[in-house]
């Protein structure tokens, strides 16, 4: 973007949020950032829900996305996302994601909830990052429940992943860093070095609840702001879609920063349309300079 554009830019979103809003947003001392697929969309990462040009254009979710699909051919679903990994890991950080770590700089405390499972925020340098869904990077346990119970016995915790050990005794000597040596890559599911148990993307599958410790500091982070800005978000999923609308019924400042209106453009204190990677950077540099 040139200077003059920017200027327009910036002369645009001083005229969309008025002096009293532009006021409260800059006196903020603790904001929280709500981040959906959009932002993720203008670095590359296609969305789940375009119909013929998002991840399930071609693929039923059921399949690949679901507890039921991995018990019931682990390395198929293993392999969709390697996949989406290879896709995902192509991707950068975006001028938006970059707006929002840098304001960690101008202001007292800034929280990042994010919908997405690309690490974006925190590559861009973002800390304090509540992932509502997951991080597609991270491996987790497959916790196999109905399987394991059905056989009428207790399972025991294993001391380094945190699912049931498929054994009788875990493995003493398995360290942290042999299971954190392990990747999302190309070839056989990988299992805990320490109990043997499948591991899996550590991410939300479909009829899967969301994390209700990072969900519960979500929730918080939206009741304690001054202010929230809600990012790329179609807020069409529950229970994540609540989150803006607590900041509001608490009092805090929201904007909404989005190409299309949604729910929230009309109980939000401003909806600027436009893309994340454009409104973030300038809008950050008339706040907060």
């Amino acid at each position: 973007m040139d200077g003059q554009s920017n200027h327009q830019a910036v002369n645009l979103r001083s005229n969309v949020l008025g002096p009293p809003l532009f006021q409260r947003l800059h006196r903020a001392r603790h904001i929280a950032v709500f981040t959906g697929a959009g932002i993720s969309a203008e670095s590359g990462i296609p969305t789940f829900r375009e119909r013929f040009t998002g991840l399930w254009a071609k693929t039923d979710p059921q399949e690949v996305a679901t507890p039921e699909a991995f018990r019931a051919d682990p390395q198929r679903v293993w392999d969709w996302h390697v996949h989406l990994a290879a896709t995902v890991r192509r991707a950068a950080p975006n001028a938006g994601h970059r707006a929002i770590a840098r304001l960690q700089d101008a202001v007292e405390r800034i929280t990042v909830i994010t919908q997405n499972i690309d690490d974006l925020h925190h590559a861009a340098g973002s800390r304090d990052v509540l992932e509502l869904h997951g991080n597609l990077f991270r491996l987790a346990p497959f916790v196999d429940e109905e399987a394991l119970f059905a056989e009428g016995r207790n399972p025991l915790i294993c001391h380094l992943c945190g699912g049931y050990a498929l054994r009788d005794d875990c493995d003493p000597y398995a360290g942290r860093e042999d299971l954190e040596g392990l990747r999302l890559e190309a070839g056989p599911v990988p299992r805990c070095p320490a109990c043997g148990a499948l591991l899996r993307p550590d991410i939300v599958w479909f009829g899967e609840p969301l994390d209700p410790h990072v969900l519960g500091a979500a929730f918080e982070a939206a009741d304690a702001c001054d202010a929230l800005i809600c990012v790329g978000s179609s807020l069409e999923v529950e229970p994540a879609a609540s989150i803006p609308y607590r900041a509001i019924r608490r009092g805090a400042v929201v904007i909404e920063i989005n190409p299309e209106p949604t729910a929230l453009s009309q109980q939000a204190d401003a909806a600027i349309r436009g893309s994340a990677a454009e409104v973030l950077p300038a809008l950050f540099q008339e706040v907060w300079g």
